[in-house]
């Protein structure tokens, strides 16, 4: 089995493991510590314990001050993160490559030194009962959660990272210390960075600041076993819920075990190739089993199977969600039929061959940036060794539809699988909205939802990356434009047409998204399985979405096959023929989409903020899937008429970003495919502008079966090209962003303990832009938290931030330009967004003198006169 011979592995005196590979073309570095314990290693009582130490080493040591590692990472341009999952924490920084030294230092001394002060304790308890009742809100999590608790008797792989309730009650200061002073050792832990160092000198420096560490004094037992299961164990739980949801497990080997490949093959067969990075990848396996068997045939909204690489053994997962409640009597049957199927007869060579595409491809884009490089090689490493990223291809590749049928009778034996059924009770009635005019009244637990949101900004590129941007037109108006990477193997295309939601008329709200839905279904030469079975079998994705004022078509792929994608693309943007068959198919999952929503607290509260804002008929404030009067009025003709009249070359940009030979011979795939499409479209016309509120104003409404509450907090501001736009977007960077999620974590959830959750963040618009802060709050904390919130925007308008928040943000802004490169998307977001707001490919060199001529009170005045904190949209979506 070979090794990668990139990899430098050293290990320190004391044990640290170090495992570094060298990305000379990079400019920034991603460096990960990683604790060989999660919740794997907690006894009873205890669990949680593992995610509850992850958040408290965020809390300080003697010498970095409680939230000063936000601020430090941010300062310096970097991203921070941690996660804790069944057998592993981690915490990685990716920074500017010669800003390493920082999250070194932080590392190393939060490995020892982390304080654990009882007050932080209490206040942190309560942020996690409340992350666990957000969680709560999903039937699927309840489901998930009985159907662990019922397939292991012993191990503690039956319980949820995030703990139990009970044991979250009771857990003290001393039994969080304990934990954290037995596992938190350097021979309990590795290093994992990739990036633009050169590797000699890192594991030197990194030696001067671990090395010194003394080794821990031993470890605890390993987990208990789990005895084999003889018999099916079968459950149903009955809960407020839009539709009925199946999981279906079966105990699967550990990571290590030879039929890990045959087993991922397995899972893409039944549903799709599976991203294996950081944060996975774009869903493949429209040709699938699963989706051909249930969701093709109206059974379904969502099928799909998935494979954990743990250190002990785990599941092998099969979950559905019904289409509607009515229809869960058939999923069954259909279930044990494809089980039989793979148990009986071997999968034909085409759909072996699929299959292994899927998985290939799934782990070339695993590989896109630096951050998921270091991660791909860490989670090798805890579960079994790191050389097996570099070698788990060549086994994918050795895989034989013999192996397949053999692990399939094996693995998926009736007696040793167990099935959890959730279905809705009563749901009762969700309360009319009310209004009150006046003053205030997501098997790894990480915190990335704490600040993704607030991620959806233009992110300008350094102006030495900003020389490899290319721009061309096509003759009939097609924007083209491009980054070529040439160490990566695959390419990203985003096509953007300017026509979304907002031309939906009242009585067909939903129709641009129906119309991006059924791109895919079928052109005039293929029907929509011949498209799936074509696209997977190149272990690609093509998906279409409509958003309020574009459609969208995403095509990743590999580099080889781009001029046989784009000819899909061009199909389903071109000549789509909206099946009436497959309408009713997609009309039914939409309808089911809607009925999930409304169940849903956080979309529910940003509606109903965003709703008193803009007042039917505003377009703003619909939802842009539609209502569940409207989506079934809207037919074929009509989604047909609104493409042919909406979608045209003049009102299309593309970027393609990736590894293309040149961008020259990109964009003449591009005019080879696209370049004779003519234009029959009309523009998409302003929005009219918000209806000014003569108070702060709420809206509220009960959704019964919930834990959790949500609230948003929403007001109207200037447009993207106003001249006080970047003083605006900057003092919002401070507001609820910067470090975690900036003066709003610090009060409303660090130091109040009021909420799991808080953010804000501006969303740029052409006209006007919108101001939103959103927190997930416990139901007593709502008012507090919306008091906290305003209370927090008070101060920033009326009293100027300091001089080292505003050089805290530039030094962020600037800092952060070469990650907000870092994947291919966030290159084709950034330009599409330049030439959507006519920035130019200057804007890019301009960027870091635009905010340098920035003042404390240019800030002020911007708060002051843009965002008035007594005229709040209040949206509330909380339990019944």
């Amino acid at each position: 089995m070979s090794t990668p011979p990139s990899i430098l592995d050293r290990t320190l005196q004391n044990g640290l493991r170090v495992l570094l590979r060298e990305a000379p073309s990079a400019p920034i570095a991603s460096i990960w510590t990683w604790y060989r314990v999660g919740s794997r290693n907690e006894r009873p009582g205890l669990t949680g314990a593992s995610h509850w130490v992850e958040h408290m080493q965020f809390k300080g040591t003697p010498s970095l001050a409680k939230g000063q590692i936000f601020r430090d990472v941010a300062r310096h341009g970097g991203r921070l993160n941690a996660m804790t999952s069944l057998d592993w924490t981690a915490y990685y920084e990716t920074l500017p490559v010669d800003r390493l030294e920082l999250a070194l230092s932080i590392e190393s001394d939060r490995m020892i030194n982390s304080l654990f002060d009882a007050q932080e304790v209490d206040s942190e308890r309560t942020v996690i009962l409340a992350e666990l009742h957000g969680a709560e809100n999903r039937p699927q999590y309840r489901l998930n959660e009985a159907v662990l608790r019922a397939a292991f008797a012993a191990h503690p792989y039956r319980n949820l990272v995030i703990g139990n309730q009970e044991d979250l009650k009771q857990i003290t200061r001393d039994d969080l210390y304990r934990h954290y002073r037995q596992f938190y050792q350097p021979d309990n832990a590795f290093i994992t960075a990739v990036g633009g160092f050169v590797a000699e000198d890192l594991i030197q420096r990194i030696d001067e600041q671990f090395g010194q560490i003394e080794p821990g004094p031993g470890l605890p037992l390993p987990a208990v076993a789990e005895s084999g299961q003889s018999l099916e164990r079968s459950l149903t739980l009955q809960h407020p819920a839009p539709t009925s949801y199946l999981r279906m497990a079966f105990h699967a080997p550990n990571a290590r075990h030879p039929d890990l490949a045959p087993l991922f093959i397995l899972d893409a067969v039944l549903s799709g190739g599976k991203g294996m990075g950081l944060r996975g990848g774009q869903a493949m396996g429209r040709s699938s089993r699963l989706y051909r068997a249930l969701v093709e045939t109206g059974l379904a909204r969502s099928a799909s199977s998935s494979l954990s690489v743990t250190i002990d053994p785990y599941l092998f997962v099969i979950s559905v969600t019904a289409i509607s409640s009515s229809a869960a009597s058939g999923i069954d049957e259909v279930l044990e039929t494809e089980i039989q199927r793979l148990q009986t007869e071997r999968v034909s060579e085409s759909e072996l061959e699929r299959a292994k595409k899927q998985v290939r491809a799934q782990y070339l884009y695993s590989l896109e940036g630096v951050t998921n490089q270091a991660f791909w090689l860490g989670q090798m490493e805890i579960v079994d060794r790191y050389g097996r990223a570099h070698s788990l291809i060549s086994e994918i590749d050795a895989v034989t539809a013999d192996d397949l049928l053999r692990v399939s009778q094996f693995y998926f034996q009736a007696r040793g699988r167990t099935v959890g059924w959730l279905h809705p009770d009563e749901m009762g009635t969700i309360t009319n909205p009310r209004r009150r005019a006046g003053g205030a009244e997501s098997d790894c637990q990480d915190e990335s939802t704490l600040k993704e949101v607030a991620e959806r900004k233009i992110k300008p590129a350094s102006a030495t990356t900003a020389g490899v941007f290319e721009r061309s037109v096509l003759p009939n108006g097609i924007v083209v434009l491009g980054q070529r990477r040439p160490d990566q193997q695959s390419l990203l295309l985003r096509l953007r047409l300017e026509a979304g939601a907002m031309l939906d008329p009242l009585n067909l709200l939903g129709r641009a998204a129906f119309t991006a839905r059924m791109l895919t279904r079928g052109t005039e030469s293929r029907t929509f399985q011949q498209l799936n079975e074509q696209i997977d079998s190149l272990g690609a994705v093509l998906t279409a979405h409509a958003g309020r004022r574009f459609t969208e078509i995403t095509l990743r792929c590999l580099q080889d096959d781009l001029d046989r994608m784009l000819g899909f693309v061009a199909e389903v943007v071109r000549r789509p023929t909206f099946p009436r068959s497959e309408a009713e198919i997609v009309r039914q999952q939409m309808l089911a989409a809607i009925r999930e929503q409304d169940t849903d607290t956080g979309t529910m509260a940003d509606l109903a903020a965003r709703r008193l804002i803009y007042p039917p008929p505003h377009p703003y404030g619909q939802r842009v899937i539609g209502e569940l009067d409207t989506i079934p009025r809207l037919s074929p003709a009509d989604l047909g008429t609104f493409r042919s009249g909406a979608f045209g070359p003049d009102l299309a940009t593309i970027a393609i970003v990736g590894g293309m030979p040149s961008f020259e011979a990109a964009f003449e795939l591009i005019a080879k495919h696209l370049g004779d499409w003519a234009s029959t479209a009309a523009k998409t016309p302003d929005a009219p502008p918000p209806v000014p509120l003569s108070g702060s104003t709420r809206s509220e409404l009960a959704i019964p079966g919930k834990s959790q509450a949500d609230i948003a907090l929403a007001v109207p501001t200037i447009r993207r090209g106003h001249p006080g736009f970047y003083a605006l977007d900057t003092a919002n960077l401070i507001l609820g962003r910067l470090g975690l999620m900036g003066r709003l974590g610090a009060s409303v959830r660090d130091n109040a303990g009021l909420a799991y959750y808080v953010f804000s963040q501006l969303e740029p618009g052409r006209l006007t832009s919108l101001w939103l802060a959103r927190a997930g709050v416990s139901l007593d904390q709502i008012d507090p938290a919306i008091e906290a919130i305003t209370n927090e925007l008070r101060l920033i308008a009326t009293i100027e931030v300091s001089q080292d928040e505003l050089d805290d943000a530039r030094s962020h802004l600037t800092g952060s330009m070469p990650l907000a490169l870092e994947s291919s998307d966030g290159v084709a977001a950034t330009l599409l967004n330049i030439e959507y707001f006519q920035l130019g490919l200057d804007f890019l060199e301009r960027y870091p003198a635009l905010i340098a001529e920035m003042t404390v009170d240019d800030l002020r005045s911007v708060m002051q006169a843009h965002v008035d904190p007594d005229r709040l949209a209040i949206g509330i979506a909380r339990p019944a």
